[in-house]
């Protein structure tokens, strides 16, 4: 009862927990997976949830740690026993083993029908988590039965012989105790209760300073914490020193509330202002650039400021000019030109261009499975036939990682474009490595950087994101997007846009290695208007002086997959600074750039080609309807009305774009096809989780929503669109 009367915040952290595991709190984003399916250098398995038991044992101790060096004072009792601090972690037992006695509930259910792992497999995992879990404890009661001996050695020593200690100790104070509180019994072992003593007669000096002893001891251990993320951070570059997401968050929570609990011991009353006046003094840092850790994307120069563009709206205006325009519009052209020479024969091809939505490692998953399954009904022949692809966040991830394997055998590597294990390595755990870094080198240790050539950035979870990213596809993504600046101009590969959301305006930055500035704004009449409304940046153009092209693909696809909080901002090297953010946040389906793609060569396209098959890969269903609450809760009328927006920001954008596709369909009449391709889950209740963990059961999920018949009716129509071209370009 005393946690619910003092420092309450220490709270905050098992109910965190508590929501987490219970599938309550980041639900969404896979957060229950991070504790019921930890994972260790791509596997879970005896050692993984080992390591989350050692963590699960460290947040453990320094919660009881840290109550114990704020509330044994209300407890003078302990002082009279033997091994106090044991003593006080078996009556303050009751969260961490009603928390144990849940994770492994969950921790079974969650294995058994979500991992689809057998019993056996199961009883491992629990015995790894729990030998982990005791080896921490064990090793922390007899580090503290240790100092319970050490301090019997300084007290001898203090007070000489025993007549002096005897006359101290059993000299009562006048001075009243207001901290103590009655305690009548407690527990002595696990088994046994007795009566707490009376300590009256006990000086209170000498009960104080046997608990100060113990709080000394104590502390050391959180400093031991500190010291382990510090050395855990310069070692995450080494796979072996990864550990488990869930295992970090832990042993970042165990060392918040032992800094915490150090913090309002050493500082009493002064707490409140010494907090006041480390924020300012970190304000002031960050303020005048002497603590920088803002994001950066990799490969761009941020040291000449001299040379950064102007960020306003009439600098925007004077550089996007329609000469510009016009002018790109000539090299895409030569693109397409070049694209149809490869069609040459009887007969128009038809142009594809394909669009991916935004949905984490769900939508790269779902996005691989069908363009394998695309390419596989169509011989090869896919990429060859395609013209753009855009989109947004996870499904853009894919989507890159197919067209790099795509160049790949193009120039001559023995790829093959069908084979499952380039989804199974799409589908890997990518929340381990950002949560970890998260916990250890974004709080901890904010200050590490590594380098790029000559260019400097941070080491924070955005790297650890690009880390991970490039070896779970065995380094395909690892080039710049200068390296497909010649093969998309030689049309070897279909061009690739990647977004992004610039947050100081909502304007959509474009990325991409060919000049595209016909992207940034509506087309104009002149002579209804001079004036042009940027609505968009061309990367590579605009930052042509901050070695746009040498930016790295894998900072592309981060860009363009910022969920926020999860990832950070990227900031750009321009006058003023502005962030930037997933390109959901604008258009999560990339179908506006695509669709002005096709306006802007609309008359080349209807004249050269058989018409248009406008592909929409998307990781939600289409013109979904949430049922609505039958029954509501206090806390459902509080913050319903604050998230409606956001719960139906992918369906109002749907609308939207809808309805700029039946004006877009008026310019190629009769020749454009639209076909959608939509993941479905088996069970409405169970789909994968938008985040960037799937579970074996969601993996299979995904891949069985190939087999919808939806899905189904959508290959047969690309296969019968698309047939007769492709025949005859195999024939010639």
């Amino acid at each position: 009862m005393l946690h619910f009367r003092k420092y309450q915040v220490l709270l905050v952290f098992w109910a965190i927990l508590f929501s987490t595991i219970n599938g309550e709190f980041a639900k969404v984003f896979g957060g229950d997976a991070l504790y019921l399916a930890p994972e260790y250098l791509g596997k879970v398995n005896f050692y993984s949830t080992s390591i989350l038991g050692v963590a699960t044992g460290l947040f453990v101790m320094s919660w009881n740690i840290t109550t114990f060096i704020l509330h044994t004072g209300r407890f003078k009792f302990l002082a009279t026993t033997s091994q106090p601090f044991f003593k006080y972690c078996l009556n303050n037992s009751i969260f961490p083993i009603a928390f144990l006695l849940n994770l492994l509930l969950r921790s079974w259910e969650y294995q058994r029908y979500q991992q689809l792992s057998s019993v056996p497999e199961i009883l491992l995992l629990t015995e790894g988590f729990i030998c982990g879990y005791l080896m921490i404890i064990f090793f922390c009661f007899f580090y503290f039965f240790n100092a319970d001996k050490n301090i019997g050695r300084r007290l001898e020593k203090k007070f000489g012989n025993p007549r002096n200690f005897l006359r101290l100790v059993m000299k009562p104070t006048q001075e009243k105790d207001e901290n103590a509180l009655p305690v009548h019994n407690y527990f002595s072992a696990f088994w046994r209760i007795r009566r707490a003593r009376n300590v009256d007669h006990y000086n209170k000096h000498y009960l104080d300073s046997i608990l100060k002893q113990h709080h000394f001891a104590a502390m050391i251990t959180v400093a031991c914490a500190l010291i382990f993320l510090v050395i855990l951070a310069f070692l995450m570059d080494y796979p072996v020193f990864r550990i488990p997401a869930g295992a970090s968050v832990m042993i970042f929570f165990a060392f918040l509330i032992g800094v915490a609990g150090a913090y309002a011991y050493l500082l009493q009353s002064w707490a409140i202002p010494m907090v006041l006046v480390m924020l300012f003094a970190l304000n002031w840092m960050v303020e005048h650039d002497l603590l920088d850790n803002r994001n950066k994307a990799y490969g761009l120069n941020y040291k000449e400021r001299k040379q950064r563009p102007e960020y306003s709206v009439t600098a925007l205006q004077q550089f996007f000019t329609q000469e510009k325009a016009d002018s790109d519009k000539t090299s895409t052209l030569q693109i397409l030109e070049k694209w149809k020479a490869k069609h040459a024969g009887p007969g128009k091809p038809k142009l594809i261009v394909i669009n991916f939505s935004g949905g984490g490692l769900r939508a790269a998953t779902w996005s691989m499975n069908v363009l394998q399954r695309l390419d596989t009904l169509m011989k090869g022949q896919l990429m060859n036939n395609t013209v753009l692809m855009t989109g947004a966040s996870g499904g853009m991830m894919g989507a890159s990682y197919f067209r790099a394997l795509y160049m790949e055998k193009q120039l001559g590597r023995p790829i093959d474009m069908q084979d499952s294990s380039y989804t199974e390595r799409i589908s890997r755990d990518l929340l381990n490595s950002v949560f970890t870094s998260m916990a250890v080198n974004d709080f901890i240790t904010p200050f590490r950087s590594f380098k790029i050539d000559n260019k400097r950035y941070a080491k924070d979870r955005g790297y650890a994101f690009e880390m991970q990213l490039n070896s779970n596809t065995n380094y395909s993504l690892a080039g710049t997007i200068r390296d497909y600046q010649q093969p998309e101009q030689q049309a070897i590969i279909p061009m690739l846009i990647w977004s992004a959301t610039i947050n100081a305006d909502g304007r959509r930055l474009i990325i991409s290695p060919q000049p595209v500035s016909y992207l940034c704004a509506p087309e104009y009449s002149s002579k209804v208007r001079t004036v042009r409304d940027i609505d968009g940046v061309d990367f590579t153009q605009y930052f042509a002086k901050q070695d746009a092209l040498d930016l790295r693909v894998t900072s592309a696809i981060r860009m363009c997959a910022t969920f926020p909080y999860v990832l950070p901002n990227v900031f750009l090297p321009s006058t003023p600074i502005v962030d930037v953010m997933d390109a959901g946040i604008r258009d999560n389906f990339g179908q506006e750039p695509s669709m002005r793609f096709l306006h802007t060569f609309r008359d080349w396209i209807n004249e050269n080609t058989d018409g248009v098959v406008f592909i929409q890969v998307r990781d939600t269903r289409k013109n979904d309807i949430k049922s609505i609450k039958q029954s509501m809760k206090l806390n459902d009328m509080m913050f319903d009305p604050l998230f409606t927006m956001q719960q139906h920001w992918s369906a109002m954008q749907d609308f939207v774009q809808d309805n700029e596709l039946s004006y877009l369909e008026g310019y190629f009449p009769g020749k454009f096809h639209r076909i959608i391709f939509q993941y479905v889950p088996q069970k409405e209740d169970k789909a994968a989780a938008l985040s960037w963990h799937l579970t074996s059961r969601e993996k299979i999920d995904i891949a069985g929503a190939l087999d919808n018949p939806t899905n189904q009716a959508s290959f047969d129509s690309v296969m019968q669109m698309v047939r007769k071209p492709m025949l005859t370009d195999q024939h010639h």
